[in-house]
């Protein structure tokens, strides 16, 4: 029985005595991915644009979620001649750190995720995501903005708007990204995987998406107080070094599935 075999056993084993463990089947690479992002709803907070997440992260076969808020940035700029003008939104970019755990979610350079959405005028939506922009090159700010179509009954249409074109875009992304495997350990950080498309080009409802690129990073950081990070680069180090044996990988496991059960996750 070779290795992985033994460890899928094991784990099978423990799983069927100790169910209050919850323990996952065996852990292959990648062992931490990032299976959705969904964007509950976008809220206007103080003059600000916040957009409400969950993202979705499957850690060792242990499906687990987490609530992220993140901030948009509105601008608007000149369309084409005889189109309407053009919505830029700026998205993140997203940092999740779990003990030790690291998710990165941006342009592939760092910064925020932007999309840019051509507003089609002969459409309710696409007329007010026109005026959204036309208002915003004449001058006004987004609190003032928001304060307007707040007062005109129009807040919830743009919110709205804004929460389905990022769904959309981040369907588009898990269907589609490429998947790297992470390249090894180094310096404390153990890459584990690697997500990236783009750019995202959509039609949704009549509106025209187009978007940077979108990257999601997933590492694991050793250090003090990182549980997490220690044992999945523990973990990953096992996985690539067939010297190694499946009770070493086993211990790990049920470690980092114990931790998570600690986090009520």
């Amino acid at each position: 029985m070779n290795r992985r075999a033994f460890l899928a056993a094991s784990l099978a084993l423990v799983v069927a005595f100790t169910p209050q463990m919850a323990l996952a089947a065996a852990p292959t690479q990648p062992l931490v991915t990032v299976t959705n992002i969904v964007i509950n709803d976008v809220t206007a907070v103080a003059g600000q644009l916040i957009a409400d997440a969950t993202v979705t992260l499957d850690v060792v076969g242990r499906t687990i979620t987490q609530d992220v808020q993140i901030p948009l940035t509105l601008a608007g700029s000149p369309g084409a001649p005889g189109s309407c003008d053009i919505l830029s939104l700026s998205l993140g970019p997203i940092h999740l750190d779990l003990l030790g755990l690291v998710v990165d979610v941006d342009n592939c350079a760092g910064g925020p995720i932007t999309v840019d959405i051509t507003g089609n005028d002969t459409e309710l939506l696409g007329q007010l995501l026109c005026n959204v922009a036309g208002l915003l090159n004449g001058g006004l700010d987004l609190t003032g903005l928001l304060e307007m179509l707040t007062g005109l009954g129009f807040l919830d249409q743009l919110t709205g708007a804004l929460t389905d074109v990022l769904n959309s875009v981040f369907a588009d992304f898990f269907q589609n990204a490429t998947a790297t495997a992470g390249s090894g350990h180094a310096n404390g950080v153990c890459d584990i995987l690697h997500l990236s498309l783009g750019p995202i080009h959509l039609d949704v409802l009549g509106l025209v998406v187009d978007t940077s690129m979108i990257c999601v990073s997933i590492t694991a950081v050793e250090g003090p107080g990182n549980l997490l990070g220690n044992l999945l680069c523990s973990l990953s180090d096992l996985l690539t070094n067939n010297g190694n044996n499946a009770k070493a990988e086993l211990v790990l496991v049920r470690n980092i599935l114990r931790i998570l059960n600690q986090l009520g996750l």
